[in-house]
This record gives structure tokens, C-alpha cells and sequence, in this order.
């Protein structure tokens, strides 16, 4: 047990230091070499943690992940749309105030998620949410649906990372909720039979 909890916080402390290296230089300046040294490892530690460096960024992208929960907590009130409206748009100031290190998680997530590989867990955790929420909301009578639970799901992160992905270089934080709610708009009438 304790084995574990220190392997536990060498990992945390590894991602640590690498984002913050991160920050400072660049992801595409700071080297594997650079992360073990201020870490006090050796390059090899680093890789029994960490396949590549890309994968400092997944962790990172699933640690904002875990912020879900508390996220769909304040937002229990209200029609399903308006409420996952309100929960992506604090999903995009997280995004919005760490915008460069998150985006390349964005990249690194988007790039697991095509590979199939397990570490794209927070897109299955987005995913999920959502899913328990449709899902919540068609057994509580408040949404009527044509489509099962985890399609509306898979749209609605769909929709969230398209307008993430298109609009974060270049768009203000309203004209992203804006865009975001114009969009929820045309998916919206093909998940809900209103």
C-alpha cells in the first residue's frame, strides 16, 4: 500500500513539473531529459510513468476531467439544455484560462480518442456524464427522445469539442457560448421529440 502511494505522488509530481516546465518553455521546448532532471529521476522513471511526454498532457486533460462531478452538481436545476449549456460553458473557461497548455491536451486527447486508445478516458467520461443526464431526464419524463441515451451523448460532446476546436483561437468567450447555444440549437431538435 504504501508502494503504491508513493508511485502515486512520483506520477503527480512528474506531471507537476512537467506542466510547469511546460508553461515556462513551451511543450515543444522542454525534453523528456529536462523533466527527469527537475524531477531527481532518471529518464527511464519517467518513461515507467509515462510512455511519451504526450501523455503528461492526458493526464492533465483528465485531472480537469475529474472536475465533472463537482460541475454537474451546480447545475442541477433547470431543462436539460439549459443545463448542459451552462455546464460546457464552465467547461470552456477552464479551457479559456489554461487555454495553452489545454489545447494541446485538446490535440493529444482528440489524437488518443482516433487511435483508440484507453487514455482518451476523459472524452468517455464527457460522454458518460452527458449520458447520465439524457438518461436522468428520459426516465424522469422531462425529455422525450427518438435516440437512445449514449447517441445524444456522443452528439452533444460532438457538438461541445467542434465548437471548442473551432472557435477557441479565435473567438471570445460569448461568441463561443453563442456559437455553442446555435449549435446545441440545430442538434437539439434531433435528440429531444418536442
Amino acid at each position: 500500500m504504501l508502494r503504491e502511494a508513493r508511485k502515486k505522488q512520483l506520477k503527480e509530481r512528474i506531471a507537476y513539473e512537467a506542466i510547469e516546465l511546460f508553461k515556462q518553455k513551451g511543450y515543444d521546448n522542454v525534453t523528456v531529459e529536462e523533466i527527469a532532471s527537475v524531477c531527481g529521476i532518471a529518464k527511464g522513471t519517467f518513461f515507467n510513468y509515462f510512455p511519451k511526454k504526450e501523455h503528461v498532457l492526458l493526464q492533465l486533460a483528465d485531472s480537469y476531467m475529474t472536475l465533472m462531478d463537482d460541475i454537474v452538481q451546480r447545475h442541477q436545476e433547470g431543462a436539460l439544455k439549459e443545463r448542459v449549456l451552462r455546464i460546457f460553458n464552465e467547461l470552456f473557461d477552464l479551457y479559456l484560462q489554461h487555454a495553452g497548455l489545454l489545447r494541446l491536451t485538446l490535440i493529444e486527447t482528440i489524437k488518443a480518442a482516433i487511435e483508440g486508445k484507453e487514455d482518451s478516458a476523459n472524452l468517455a467520461l464527457l460522454q458518460e456524464t452527458l449520458r447520465g443526464m439524457i438518461q436522468e431526464a428520459i426516465d424522469g419524463g422531462s425529455l422525450r427522445s427518438l435516440w437512445d441515451a449514449g447517441t445524444s451523448a456522443a452528439v452533444l460532446a460532438g457538438v461541445f469539442f467542434n465548437t471548442l476546436m473551432n472557435g477557441a483561437s479565435h473567438l471570445n468567450r460569448m461568441e463561443m457560448t453563442e456559437a455553442l447555444r446555435r449549435q446545441l440549437d440545430v442538434v437539439w431538435g434531433g435528440i429531444a421529440d418536442e
